[in-house]
Parts: structure tokens; C-alpha cells; sequence
């Protein structure tokens, strides 16, 4: 195979990624804005080192996934097989070759066993137990929380006690036991040879730190190369500045405007440590986008505009198209959800495919309505970035307790709904199953006590009947699930270490039911979410294995694009998001955010909200997303004032015969052609 050649590599490039790939010698820093072809840019760099006549075998490039590494390096490798010598992997995988060939150095023994994060959370489980701090009165975290505080410690460079007070500040008081715990389970690790997935940056930093192993490696890998560089934490570029150190010969691509991983440990601010570690760096901007239309754009430009610390860049690009985003107003969530059902099935109608189209949201329960909306049109779609709502444990918890209320004979739900008692069994569940609805206090106070020894368990299952009793004098369907609310946070708080972030999933289930005058609607329209095994649209002409449409939160869909995007609920206080309207650091985040949500529109942007919501449980008003509602941003956008309504239809069945039980069991003895009637059933 002929080899690429200087000329050949240029002509696929524009100006400023040929400047980023023919920039070899020194510390060199690429502000890749979205849609850019950074990857492009790596892949194309890679082909001119070589050709340049660098050994593959000196070039160092490091990814966040193994797969965005294997596909960079393949494509080059289709132009120039030397490619697939170049040491190409996540900062992990570097790290383990690098212990397994200096872990002398660290002090670990011959044989070294690797922790998964299951791994680790046992064996944190295991040293809570050991310690004794499982058999104290005050609420210790579940094992799999253990791991996460820990790792999150290491990766945000925080001490536990402020990730506590961050993301669990109901174990703020236990912040010394926790870091008693880290003291344990480290040296339990060094003293058998034991290293976890954090441990892999630790020890590689520290290897790097040693000055013979790092002329060594340094002296082997001279040339390096990092991707995504604003995602990485303060241990990942401390490691990329020790690799480099000797040589300065590193490359970083990122884009400060898309960090939007803090929670992760992410540091954007790396982005502009990287010129002060290398003081002669070269600044060069991509700035030319090949994913959106001008107008596009010009919004995603005018939200960034606002960001207090960044690289200055604007977007452009020749790509044709004049449709100006779009920003409506709805009465309600529902009502806005239904717009969005209607016009995705006319994109579909007109030809875009619904694989083509995204629906975007800042959190997760924002997207219940869409997904009713969508399920009553017979759209299929996914859910990215998390569990659908209705499959959350406390969002089926609660829901159990309206389908028992609902049908006293729904023995699945009040058999769930008894083994959330703390006490009680299934064999107890079974027993009581059937007194728990009698709306007859002292007689099922009576039952309950022939068949319910403890007094704590009996107390719960009588304050269980008394909560269904109440319930029927309630008539608002928020009304009812407040009530339950309200039993059920109890059990939330013992049963979830997260329980402050479900709890808000549960405010906005009152919200969405508050929407309903019917219980029986509205457990309906949960149930008939997505029905399970459909793979095709209704309708002549339409492809069975066609892609279901996107739901995604934002962050799940950094990367990803669409024709046409639908981003949803731009409200303050969701974005940016409520918890963040204290902290300065965070609603730059936010900012950035919404950025990379309008940046993943290729032809169409629709930006909508809704006027009317609840916070706090009280009926109240929103405020359109201050992102949004700044001049520069407004001007770019043609605002439709839409007040949808669905008619919608009610049928009078007060005339239609009635076939009874009867009747009902011999036509479904017809139907599987079964002549037992109501014996088989």
C-alpha cells in the first residue's frame, strides 16, 4: 500500500487542523470547539509524525475509552499500517502496563490482583463489619456508596468530609469513620498486593514522580498526545505534564466550553493549567464546524458568550441552511410534551427518520411526559442516561401503593408494598395480605393481632391500613400520592443513601399527577409507557427496523448528534439545575451545559418551556432559563408563542351492553379455543 504523503494529508484538512497536525516539536494546546474534527485532527497527526519519519513506537496517545483510541488508530492504519505500533489506550491501561513492569518500585509483590468495582465494594463492606461500625445505632452507608465516596475523594482531589457535605450530607456526622475505613482498606490493599481502579492513576503518578523511571519512560515515549483533555481530573494531568516534562513534546485537544463532568472529577480548568506547565505553548482554535447549520450556531456562540473563563472562539461554517431555532412557550409540561410528539411524528412524516431526532433534558424525570406523549402516538424511542422513570425501585414503590388503593385486588402491590415493612417477610406478606385493606379499624386491628406477634411490625401494618383509609377520602391524584409520599419517605431514607436526589424524582411524580382528574388514567398511562417488544410503527410503508427516537439527558449525549433536536423545560431550575444557583463554579457549568445540548442540533433546534409547574408541592410559575433569556441569545432565536391543547375525547358508555364475568371468561375460552370456559380459568 503507497504511504500518505505531506501533500495527500493537507488536502483533507482546513487551515487551522493542518496548523494542529504539522505542529510536531513542543508543547502544543488545540481549543477544539464542537464539531470541529478534533478526531480528525489525531488521526491525521498520527499519519504525519510517521511519515515525518518518527518510530510509531514512540508516540504515546491516551483516550478516555479504549474504543475511541482502537477507531482513531485504525482509520490511520488503513493509510499507513505503522500506525498500529503506536501505544494507543485509556490513562488505566497505560497505568497497569507501567505497574506490572515497575511494581517492584512501588513495594508490591510478584503476584499483583486487580479489584472491580464489585470487588472493591465488598471488601469495603467486609472492613465496615470488621471495624464494627455496622453494629452502631447510627445509619452507616451501603457498601456500593462506600466505594463511590471513596473514589470520588480521589478523582475530584477532595477530602470525604466535603464530598459528604456535597452529595451525602446526612453521613456528614460519620466523615471520621469513613476516613478511619480509607486508612483500612489501604493498607489491607498494599499488604496483598491488591490495587483497585483508582489506585491505577495513583501508582502511575507516583512512578512518573521517580526521576530514573521517568527518563525512561519519557526518554521511550517522546511524543504525546491527549484527547478530551478538559474531562481529565488533576491526577490525569499531573500525570500528562510528568510524562512530558523532559521533552515538552505533548499535544492536548479539549474544549473548556464542553466540560461538563465535575461530578465525575473532571477539572476544566486543566484547559488552562496546561500553558502554565509548558510555558512556550502554542495555541491553535478549530474553529470551522462541519456538524450544524450557521444558525445553530449563532445560538450555541451567543449562550457561550457569557462564560466568565474560557478560550475565546466563535463558530462558523458553510454548510447551507437558514432555519432559525425555535423557542415556544406551553401552558403545562403535558401540553409541551404533546407538541413534541406531534412534531416528531410530522418530521417522520416528512421524511426525517426517527433515529435522526433527539429530545434533550437537563434531568431525567423531565422526560416522563414525553415519553406519555410519545407512547400515545405509537412512536417508539430509547432513554439514554439512566433508567426510564417509571423503572426506578422508588418511583415503583410509590406507584404500587396507587395500584393497591386502586384495585384492593392487586395482590402484586400489596405484597410489594407489606415487604417494604421493616419485619416483615414473605410468609408474613402473605398472611396479612388480605386483612390490610379493611377499612374496618378495630376489626383489623383484631385480625392483625392473631396473626402478628411483634408489636413494632403490627404497629407498621396497622399504620399501613390507616394510610389506605385515608387515601379514600382524598380525591386530587396528587392529593393521594402526597399522602403516600409522605408514609413512604420513612422507608426512602432507610432503604436508599441517595435518598435526597429520589426524593426530588418523587416532587415532580406529584407534579406530573397533578395533571390528572382520573387515578385510573393515570395508571394507565404509566403502564402503557413503551409497551413492551415493539419494533415497528404502525402504517404502510414504514421500515420495521427503523431507530427509535433519542431521550437522553445532556450529559448522556455529549457526542452524539441529531437532524433535528428538541431540548426541553429550559426553565430556571432545571437549567441551570436548582442546586446550582449558589454556586458560582457550577452555573458555568450549567452554562456550558446548554452549550454542548444546542451544539448536538445539526438542522433543526427547537428550544421550549413550560409556564406552569410546582415547587415545593405549591401551584407556581417558571421563569424561562437565564441562559436563554439574555438578549444576544434571544435575537438569534424566532419565538412561537404556542398554547397547544389536545382536544382529546371521552366515549359514553353507559349504553353499551354488558357481558359480565361470565361472558367475559367464555369469550376468552373462544379465543384460545379452549371449551373448559370458566373451569380453566
Amino acid at each position: 500500500m503507497e504511504k500518505f504523503k505531506t501533500q495527500d494529508i493537507k488536502q483533507f484538512l482546513n487551515p487551522a487542523q493542518w496548523d494542529a497536525v504539522s505542529t510536531i516539536d513542543g508543547p502544543l494546546l488545540v481549543v477544539a470547539g464542537a464539531g470541529t474534527g478534533k478526531t480528525r485532527v489525531i488521526e491525521y497527526r498520527c499519519l504525519y509524525m510517521i511519515e515525518k519519519g518518527i518510530a510509531p513506537e514512540q508516540i504515546l496517545l491516551l483516550t478516555f475509552t479504549r474504543k475511541a483510541a482502537r477507531e482513531m488508530l485504525s482509520r490511520a492504519s488503513l493509510h499507513d499500517p505503522r500506525c498500529r505500533k503506536i501505544e494507543g489506550g485509556t490513562f488505566h491501561s497505560f497505568a497497569y502496563r507501567l505497574i506490572r513492569q515497575y511494581k517492584s518500585a512501588l513495594g508490591l509483590g510478584e503476584i499483583i490482583s486487580f479489584l472491580d468495582e464489585s470487588d472493591s465494594s465488598d471488601l469495603l463492606h467486609l472492613l465496615s463489619a470488621k471495624a464494627g461500625f455496622l453494629e452502631e445505632k447510627s445509619r452507616f452507608p451501603k457498601k456500593d456508596t462506600l466505594r463511590s465516596v471513596l473514589s470520588m475523594s480521589i478523582n475530584r482531589n477532595q477530602p470525604i468530609r466535603e464530598v459528604l457535605a456535597k452529595d451525602y450530607p446526612h453521613f456528614v456526622a460519620i466523615a471520621h469513620q469513613l476516613e478511619d475505613l480509607r486508612k483500612m482498606y489501604t493498607q489491607f490493599k498494599v499488604e496483598r498486593n491488591l490495587i483497585d481502579y483508582d489506585d491505577m492513576l495513583i501508582y502511575l503518578k507516583f512512578l512518573l514522580e521517580t526521576p530514573a523511571i521517568n527518563e525512561k519512560v519519557a526518554s521511550h515515549f517522546r511524543y504525546c498526545m491527549v484527547d478530551e483533555f478538559q474531562d481529565t481530573n488533576k491526577i490525569q494531568a499531573d500525570i500528562v505534564y510528568a510524562l512530558a516534562r523532559r521533552h515538552n513534546n505533548c499535544m492536548a485537544v479539549g474544549d473548556d466550553t464542553q466540560s461538563i463532568y465535575s461530578f465525575r472529577g473532571a477539572y476544566y480548568k486543566n484547559m488552562f493549567d496546561f500553558p502554565r506547565h509548558f510555558p512556550d505553548t502554542r495555541i491553535i482554535k478549530l474553529e470551522y464546524n462541519y456538524r450544524s447549520t450557521q444558525p445553530i450556531l449563532d445560538v450555541a456562540n451567543a449562550v457561550i458568550e457569557g462564560e466568565k473563563q474560557k478560550y475565546s472562539k466563535v463558530l462558523f461554517t458553510t454548510r447551507p441552511g437558514d432555519e432559525k431555532p425555535t423557542l415556544s412557550y406551553f401552558k403545562d409540561a403535558f401540553t409541551e410534551a404533546e407538541w413534541v410528539a406531534h412534531r416528531v411524528k410530522e418530521l417522520r412524516d416528512d421524511g426525517t427518520p426517527l433515529g435522526s431526532i433527539g429530545v434533550l433534558y437537563r434531568s431525567n424525570y423531565l422526560s416522563l411526559p414525553v415519553q406519555l406523549a410519545l407512547s400515545k402516538l405509537n412512536i417508539p424511542f430509547a432513554v439514554f442516561g439512566g433508567m426510564k422513570f417509571i423503572e426506578t425501585a422508588h418511583v415503583k414503590d410509590v406507584l404500587a401503593f396507587l395500584k393497591a388503593h386502586h384495585n384492593p385486588k392487586d395482590e402484586i402491590s400489596i405484597a410489594r408494598i407489606l415487604m417494604l415493612l421493616e419485619g416483615v417477610g414473605p410468609r408474613t406478606a402473605e398472611r396479612v395480605r388480605d386483612l390490610i385493606l379493611n377499612l374496618d379499624a378495630q376489626a383489623l386491628e383484631k385480625d392483625v393481632a392473631l396473626v402478628i406477634k411483634s408489636t413494632e411490625v403490627r404497629r407498621d401494618v396497622l399504620k399501613l391500613a390507616e394510610l389506605f383509609r385515608r387515601l379514600a377520602g382524598i380525591e386530587t391524584i396528587d392529593g393521594k400520592i402526597k399522602k403516600v409520599i409522605q408514609f413512604y419517605t420513612p422507608i426512602l431514607k432507610k432503604k436508599f443513601d441517595d435518598y435526597p436526589a429520589r426524593q426530588e424524582d418523587l416532587e415532580a411524580f406529584v407534579e406530573i399527577a397533578a395533571g390528572y382528574a382520573s387515578l385510573e388514567q393515570f395508571l394507565v398511562d404509566f403502564v402503557t409507557i413503551e409497551p413492551p417488544e415493539r419494533s415497528r410503527l404502525d402504517g404502510e410503508g414504514k421500515k420495521e427496523d427503523e431507530r427509535p427516537v433519542t431521550l437522553s439527558t445532556v450529559h448522556s449525549a455529549k457526542g452524539l448528534e441529531w437532524d433535528a433536536v428538541f431540548l426541553i423545560a429550559l426553565v430556571d431550575g432545571s437549567i441551570p439545575v436548582s442546586y446550582a444557583l449558589d454556586d458560582d463554579d457550577a452555573i458555568e457549568e450549567e452554562r456550558r451545559l446548554l452549550y454542548v445540548a444546542v451544539t448536538r442540533a445539526r438542522k433543526q433546534l427547537h428550544l421550549s418551556l413550560h409556564n406552569e409547574g410546582r415547587n415545593g408541592g405549591m401551584h407556581s410559575f417558571n421563569r424561562l432559563s437565564r441562559f436563554i433569556s439574555e438578549p444576544r441569545v434571544l435575537e438569534k432565536i424566532k419565538t412561537d408563542y404556542v398554547w397547544y391543547e389536545d382536544a382529546g375525547f371521552r366515549l359514553d358508555d353507559s349504553q353499551v351492553p354488558r357481558m359480565g364475568k361470565e361472558g367475559l371468561y367464555q369469550k376468552l375460552a373462544e379465543y384460545f379455543d379452549d371449551d373448559k370456559s370458566q373451569d380453566y380459568f
